[in-house]
């Protein structure tokens, strides 16, 4: 980011805060966590979560919306995946950011 004019960051910066409020939300973090290791399908979801098919459509729209997460037919199923490569840099973070640390030997 040193690199960058005034401008640059500020546009870099609400573009940022925009993932962030659409991630901002436990369940929507579940679902990309999930999907943080491929696609999935709403039944997949729907197992990860312990919501309802209708709350996690309604996440999977946000989101879709939001150009986090795209989808794919597939026969009879819709598979999501992240869309979004700055979504995925985040969550790449985020989800080694949670990695347990290992316990030093005593």
């Amino acid at each position: 980011m040193k690199d960058m004019t005034i401008e640059q960051m500020r546009d870099q910066a609400e573009g940022l805060a925009r993932n962030l409020r659409t991630m901002a939300n436990p369940a929507r973090l579940v679902m990309l966590c999930r999907m943080s290791e491929g696609e999935a399908s709403v039944g997949e979801l729907i197992e990860v979560t312990g919501l309802a098919q209708s709350a996690v459509s309604q996440h999977l729209a946000l989101l879709r919306e939001a150009g986090a997460v795209s989808v794919r037919a597939d026969q009879q199923s819709r598979l999501y995946s992240i869309a979004d490569p700055q979504v995925r840099q985040i969550f790449d973070a985020l989800c080694s950011a949670c990695q347990p640390t290992p316990k030093s030997e005593a």
